[in-house]
């Protein structure tokens, strides 16, 4: 197969490269416009039957007005207390809120200044801020969410009087913002990438043109991969700028790895004969089966995230099998056919010929003789090395602080700094309870006792500050004249619409935590909360209820349960489909396993280093959640690459060389190459580190330490050496394998 495809783009390059063309500007042109695109986008981030799902569906049902998917606040700020003229201002945009835009977008607008039972809430005591919120079915990470927030801002800031701050924060204003910082952070990465893998080609090839065939070929490729993925947006799938930021940096990781590949093939081949096409098919059979099994080992891997129920995480999985896919046909085609274009200047001004030479003498020969004298001594020296950032990378502590994710300066971080200045501890966060008790309604007395009940009970658990409900509508601990009114009868009557479902039996409570919402101690507090209301309702509601929960920190409790299923999940399914494609391949299972063994041992260390670099020294919280699954798919995945690249040229070479010979030769042919591509992976993976987000400097650094200590100890000295220890001494009973490496 791979001798054809050499035979035919060797025979027609141009029309290689006019087809790849050609296909660019076709998907560039189908591909759908944002509006089509918003049209598709999911409404949330997990299957529909997990808690929180279930619980707003009933919400929305049970209580409209309050029930909201994203809810986005408009927080206002002024040096002192609100004028007439302001608080004009803000009855006005009320008005217009609650009746011209609510209708129209589907919003359910919740004002102190159209609502008097909100005031105490939603005004400061020093009334000198002031929050409207806005409640919206919309997923807050969608475009169609953000789009809803810019609206907002346009309305509010039309008019909006002198000395009044305003910003917007909740879900939607963090949603805002995070897509923001997102896009910015996707073109700071890919500019970062390209002049990165510019320069670290020009210094691998010192030849102008052939460090730019890769980067021409990979940057059509991520063209294409990336209209292919708007059209399959269209067809029903979400693929966020995230999902694309790690499409551009993989693609011209991976893509320009199998380039290098082929290349170094070919420029061998080309140091054996003068014919361009002959030696690019030689290229293209040597270096195929390699660049296939490379390609197929994180293809493999990265679908395995499809798995996960975490919506991300599938899209990623199979967003990144499709880009990963084009590199490959892409590394196959285009490459070789741009590579016969330039001719022989493709490595002007050296020659093919003295590049082979310099490998055969360089440093990778002596590193390959020590470890072949030495093994004993190289896996110690390995091990010892690791021991200390594996052991703590396996006891890294997570963070779910979704705030955290967005630059400080943004309107969300800073609408949140507004209200933690002027509101109680977490007034802008609280997380809603709701309890059904059948037969509710045919006894009205019995109502209001239940709700105090229920109140009392959820007050007394651990981190809960105060409880709004309808026997408190103003909380517990109110203390003000109006509140402690707004809790009598009167109070209780107007705020029933907002606490008491008649027609579902439902009784609401919302619950203030004395911690941030996103931290372990709310998730703690919320999970112990639910828990003990859903084990102790029947000594406090006769007959039993069920029990539902929305909010900020039930939504994050939610995503951190499905991703630890996720995790566990997808680590067991990629672990036993690699391992069965390394098996395939070198058809050894104990070298297969101890390949596999020394990836994760990568993952380990690569955790470890990373949460030693943010936690301990640059002072963070902790590692982001979504750093754990992502770091591991991808390193294990990728660092296969390298070490089939390997162990498949030792055992080309252990077939006629004694184990000690065949080990040095193959750490010398194949340790100029692969330390190239291994910088390169680094380098743009790692180039995440220049995103600005934490969550993506804190991945591109896992990425960059993962594959240096992959490239420099583990493939070129561990993998080796645990070869010759377990295989080294018999006679060899491995036969030629089929892949042969470049």
């Amino acid at each position: 197969m791979f001798d054809r495809i050499g035979r035919v783009i060797g025979s027609h390059p141009l029309v290689a490269i006019a087809f790849w063309m050609l296909a660019a500007m076709l998907l560039v042109y189908l591909s759908p416009n944002a509006y089509e695109i918003d049209r598709h986008e999911p409404r949330a981030l997990f299957p529909e039957d997990q808690p929180y799902n279930r619980a707003l569906e009933f919400e929305s049902r049970a209580f409209p007005d309050t029930a909201a998917r994203t809810r986005t606040v408009l927080i206002f700020e002024s040096a002192e207390r609100f004028s007439d003229d302001q608080q004009t201002f803000f009855h006005d945009l009320s008005r217009r809120l609650e009746h011209e835009f609510a209708p129209q977008h589907g919003w359910s607008v919740m004002s102190p200044f159209t609502r008097p039972l909100l005031a105490s809430r939603l005004i400061s005591a020093d009334g000198r801020a002031a929050m409207i919120v806005i409640n919206s079915d919309t997923n807050y990470i969608t475009r169609r969410s953000v789009a809803q927030v810019e609206h907002l801002e346009q309305i509010v800031r039309n008019g909006l009087p002198n000395g009044v701050r305003f910003e917007i924060t909740g879900q939607g204003g963090l949603g805002r913002d995070l897509a923001a910082a997102a896009e910015q952070a996707h073109q700071r990465t890919t500019t970062v990438t390209l002049v990165a893998l510019l320069a670290v080609l020009a210094l691998v090839y010192r030849a102008p043109l052939a460090a730019v065939v890769p980067l021409i070929a990979i940057g059509i490729s991520v063209v294409v991969a990336i209209m292919l993925l708007n059209i399959c947006v269209y067809f029903g799938w979400e693929i966020s700028t995230f999902e694309k930021t790690i499409t551009v940096v993989l693609l011209f990781g991976s893509g320009t790895d199998f380039a290098l590949f082929w290349i170094a093939s070919f420029r061998r081949a080309g140091a054996h004969t003068d014919d361009r096409r002959l030696a690019a098919r030689q290229a293209t059979s040597i270096a195929g089966p390699a660049i296939l099994a490379s390609a197929a080992t994180t293809i493999c891997g990265l679908l395995m995230l499809l798995a996960a129920d975490l919506l991300p995480s599938h899209n990623a999985g199979r967003a990144l099998a499709i880009a990963l896919t084009v590199s490959l046909v892409a590394s196959l085609t285009l490459v070789p056919a741009l590579a016969l274009l330039f001719r022989r200047a493709l490595f002007w001004p050296r020659r093919s010929v003295d590049v082979v030479e310099e490998e055969a003498k360089g440093c990778w020969a002596a590193i390959g003789g020590v470890i072949a004298d030495h093994p004993r001594v190289a896996v110690l020296v390995c091990l010892l090395l690791l021991c200390w950032p594996s052991v703590h990378g396996c006891n890294v502590s997570y963070t779910y602080d979704a705030l955290g994710v967005i630059p400080a300066d943004s309107s969300a971080a800073k609408g949140a700094e507004i209200a933690r200045q002027h509101f109680n501890a977490q007034q802008i966060s609280s997380w809603v309870c709701m309890v059904t008790v059948p037969g509710m309604r045919d006894k009205p007395g019995r109502v209001l006792d239940c709700s105090c009940e229920v109140a009392q009970f959820l007050a007394r658990q651990p981190g809960v500050q105060d409880v709004w409900s309808l026997a408190y509508p103003m909380g517990m601990k109110a203390d003000s004249p109006m509140a402690m009114l707004a809790n009598t009868g009167l109070g209780r009557g107007h705020a029933e619409a907002f606490y008491f479902s008649k027609e579902y039996d439902a009784l609401r409570f919302e619950i203030m935590m004395d911690t941030e919402p996103f931290s372990l101690e709310a998730m703690a507090s919320c999970s112990s909360c639910l828990d003990r209301i859903a084990n102790e309702t029947s000594a406090i509601l006769p007959g039993g209820a069920d029990v539902f929960a929305t909010g900020m920190t039930p939504y994050i409790l939610n995503v951190r349960d499905v991703a630890a299923g996720d995790q566990q999940r997808v680590i067991v399914l990629v672990i036993l489909v690699i391992l069965v494609i390394v098996v395939s391949l070198v058809k050894d299972i104990l070298m297969a396993c101890v390949m596999l063994f020394a990836t994760m041992l990568v993952y380990a260390v690569s955790l470890g280093v990373t949460e030693w670099f943010f936690v301990c020294f640059m002072g963070q919280d902790g590692i982001d959640w979504k750093v754990r699954l992502f770091s591991f798919v991808i390193l294990v995945a990728v660092g296969q690459d390298y070490n089939i690249f390997l162990v498949s040229r030792l055992l080309q070479y252990r077939s006629d060389y004694d184990p000690h010979t065949a080990v040095q030769k193959a750490v010398s042919q194949t340790g100029s190459v692969i330390s190239s591509c291994g910088i390169i992976m680094a380098i743009t993976l790692g180039s995440l580190a220049a995103s600005g987000l934490p969550f993506l400097q804190q991945l591109g650094m896992a990425f960059g330490v993962g594959i240096l200590v992959d490239t420099f100890l583990i493939r070129p000295v561990f993998v080796p050496a645990a070869y010759l220890l377990l295989r080294g001494h018999g006679q060899s009973d491995v036969p030629r394998e089929n892949i042969q490496a470049g």
